[in-house]
């Protein structure tokens, strides 16, 4: 069996949203990053993506892993307005680069159109499908499923219909099929389909499963060791071997995550946030915080959730 074949049996898949939209004022990207994968398709125009900003013809898609760096030009100028590492300041930035086309809107006096797919694909729960095998950006061909799917998605999502929710759920299902089946079709991702094997571990599976759903808890190497029935002396090693992160540092960045993430819900304070994710002390984890978002962990509520800042979709 290829190993696609059973991991999109266990694949727990959210689609976040997705609109068409017109470039009305030219920019680049220049090592943004969103939390989702993206799927762009380019409608008409001018755009360029990856650090030698290659053109992307019409009818062609580009996909996005989550937390990959965007390289990405809009437009065409002399001159890009360029935003880096943060993207937009705010929504109210990107409102003036981006115009929203609603579906089945005429577009044939638009200059530079693109249609975007925001969606989380996680194996068990516990693997970002994409993150595992380390997947960079890639353009994909033309591809008239790929097209129908896109296109039927952002209509379904625009209409209050019995069973909009399902279809898009299915859409989604069958566009990461399709991007499946590219990657696996390409000799130069076999050492990336080969790092789904991991995901074959049912003790690591075990583990990840049990790191995200105690974040606020105990998770020391002597509590962890049992998880996977091995000497806490070697539980480290049992995660490093086979998923090439420290152990420690990895749940680290999973409490700071969900931290960011019920910061911006505004439901909790600061202190309380840290305890909720497991850090025992404030300054520490507003340290820690400020390090990987550049940001002190108080201030996130006054700003905009990046969710809004990459575009209007």
């Amino acid at each position: 069996m290829n190993i696609f074949d059973r991991v999109l049996d266990d694949l727990v898949i959210k689609f976040n949203r997705g609109s068409q939209q017109e470039i009305i004022k030219p920019y680049e990207f220049y090592g943004y990053s969103e939390p989702q994968n993206i799927l762009m398709k380019v409608n008409k125009g001018n755009f360029y993506v990856g650090q030698s900003f290659t053109p992307i013809k019409p009818g062609q898609f580009y996909f996005i892993p989550a937390s990959e760096p965007i390289y990405l030009r809009s437009g065409r100028a002399k001159d890009y307005t360029i935003f880096g590492q943060d993207g937009f300041p705010n929504y109210e930035e990107s409102k003036k680069y981006h115009l929203r086309i609603q579906p089945g809107e005429d577009i044939e006096n638009a200059k530079d159109v693109m249609s975007l797919l925001f969606f989380d694909v996680d194996i068990h729960s516990a693997f970002s499908l994409f993150s595992v095998m380390e997947l960079p950006c890639i353009t994909l061909p033309n591809d008239d499923i790929l097209d129908f799917l896109v296109e039927n998605i952002i209509v379904e999502q625009g209409q209050d219909k019995i069973g909009s929710k399902q279809l898009i759920r299915n859409y989604i299902y069958e566009i990461i099929i399709q991007i499946c089946r590219f990657i696996n079709s390409q000799d130069r991702f076999q050492n990336k389909v080969e790092k789904l094997q991991l995901t074959a571990d049912k003790r690591l599976l075990d583990l990840l499963k049990y790191i995200k759903e105690n974040l606020g808890s105990d998770l020391s190497n002597e509590i962890l060791c049992n998880i996977v029935c091995v000497a806490k002396e070697y539980v480290g090693q049992f995660f490093k071997r086979l998923t090439g992160k420290n152990l420690q540092q990895y749940i680290e960045l999973q409490r700071l995550e969900k931290a960011h993430e019920l910061l911006l819900t505004g439901a909790h304070n600061v202190q309380e946030v840290t305890f909720l994710v497991g850090f025992k002390d404030a300054a520490y984890f507003s340290k820690r915080f400020k390090a990987k978002y550049g940001i002190n962990p108080i201030n996130v509520k006054q700003t905009k959730s990046k969710d809004s800042s990459f575009f209007i979709a």
